[in-house]
Parts: C-alpha cells; structure tokens; sequence
C-alpha cells in the first residue's frame, strides 16, 4: 500500500485527474473493500461533493472535528463518500477558510494515511506559496504533478521545481490537454518522467461521480481509457523513475532556461479541439 500525492503548480485539472484514478485503481474497481482512497485536501476547497450531490458532512470537516479525540487513520473510513465503483472519498468542504483549517488540524493523522490497509491518493490541489498543504507532497510515497503542455504552464513548473525541490521524492508529470510540446521534449527541459497524457473529454469527467467506470458508457471514455492505463501503472509499479534519472541527469537552470527560449520561438501548433482543459468541478 502506498499514498500517491497529486498536485499542480497552475490550475490544471488535479481534481478531474485524482477522481478518474481513484475510480480505475487496480484492485478498488467495483469494490467495496478499502483498496483506495481519494483525500480530498485541496486548501483552496472541495469540489467533488457539490459534483456528486453529497451531503457536506460526512467529509473533512467531520475527520477534523473528530481527529481532536484521537489520530487512528482508520478513523477516516467513518468520514467518506463512496463513488459509484466502491472507491471511498475523503471529500473536502466548498469554502477555503474551512478547507485550510481542517488540512491545518488533520497534519498529525495525514501523515500517518500510509499506515492504512489502501492505497491513498491525495488531492493537494495548487501548490501555492504559504498553503497549509505545501508540504503535502513531501509526506507521499509517489508525487505526480499535474500540467497543460503549454508553455507558460511548463515555464512556471520549471520555476517551481528549482525553488521547490522534492528531495528524495518519486516524481511523475502527468500531462492534461494538448499543447505543441512532444513528451521527450518535455522530460529533457524539465528532468521529470511524462508518466501518461489524460484528455479533454468533459462528458467522461463529468460521468465518473455518477456511473461506475466500468459501465459500458464509460469504457470508451478517452479519459478513463487513459486513466485506466496510468492507474495500472502507477498501482503495480513498485516505484516511479526518480525525475533525476531522467536523460541521465536533470538540466541545470541555463539549460532549462535555453530550451524554453527555443520553444518560445517554435510555431505552437493549435489544440486539436480549440478548447482549453477543464476539470469537473475546478
């Protein structure tokens, strides 16, 4: 069992992607076992209560509050949603202030979501300067972060990444969207693995809080095929390619900086659907 924090440095479609995995995990497909489950710990807010139509408690807000008379982690099963395929949520409350205050009480016991019989994927949301769940990341497992394949949005991951770095941390990038840049190019100017690219498809996102994935409305889903195939990947893999073994070596900063440049110069080539990527509730 292993906790696999997901987050991004741009808005980019964490949540959309967190919920198409949790729903296609290996070994929690259909199941009403607690092989996985999604922690919603987006400081910023929750969003897949409102998508679902769940009740806002129970959630985080309740693990919060019942957290003070003890820190089990098995004490989160109490606090879930459950997705139509049996994967349990953690989901988080719509407002900031009271999102940052349960993630803020609960750093104790989410630091000890490790410890449970599942395997846990947590929602970070954006990393932004000062978040209570900056340091999210550093306490999982596996780190996938979330980006469109444009370049303002990989300018500023590089940018991130050099003033954030994650020591020791098995980090991933997962792709949302089009965008000009080819996967091997992406990996070279950044040093961190292209795990999986997930698509713009706004009716697969939207149907996973409603349908299981392994209904046949669903199996076509380009999402949910993509997301089915990263989940195999990410569930069975004993572990990621440290982003450091990447190319050899990650680029230094003027490297990185030089190759940006160069694709600044490049003709972006349109999205093949003139759409920018949305998620199903952020």
């Amino acid at each position: 069992m292993s906790v696999l924090a997901l987050a991004s440095v741009r808005s980019c479609g964490v949540t959309t992607a967190a919920l198409a995995l949790v729903a296609t995990w290996p070994g929690g497909r259909d199941s009403n076992e607690h092989r996985v489950l999604l922690a919603e710990l987006d400081p910023a807010g929750g969003t897949l209560a409102a998508a679902a139509g769940w009740p806002p408690e129970p959630g985080l807000v309740s693990l919060a509050a019942a957290a003070r008379r003890g820190g089990d982690p098995d004490l989160v099963w109490g606090h879930c949603q459950r997705l139509p395929g049996g994967a349990a949520v953690l989901a988080g409350p719509t407002s900031a202030e009271q999102a940052r205050s349960a993630v803020g009480m609960l750093a104790g016991l989410v630091g000890r979501l490790g410890e449970l019989d599942a395997d846990v994927l947590i929602d970070c949301g954006r990393l932004d300067p000062g978040s209570p769940g900056r340091g999210l990341p550093a306490r999982a497992d596996r780190v996938v972060l979330a980006a469109r394949p444009r370049l303002a949005d990989l300018h500023a991951l590089a940018t991130w990444a050099e003033a954030h770095p994650l020591d020791g941390a098995n980090l991933g990038l997962v792709l949302v969207g089009d965008g000009p840049y080819p996967d091997d190019e992406i990996e070279g100017a950044l040093g961190i693995e292209v795990l999986a690219r997930l698509p713009w498809d706004p009716d697969g996102a939207a149907a996973l809080v409603s349908v299981p994935a392994s209904a046949r409305e669903l199996r076509v889903s380009p999402l949910v095929r993509a997301a089915r195939s990263l989940a195999d990947r990410l569930g069975e893999a004993p572990a990621m390619t440290p982003a450091k073994q990447v190319e050899g070596a990650a680029p230094t900063a003027s490297v990185r900086t030089r190759m940006l440049r160069a694709w600044r110069t490049k003709p972006a080539t349109p999205s093949t659907n003139g759409s920018t990527p949305k998620e199903v509730s952020k």
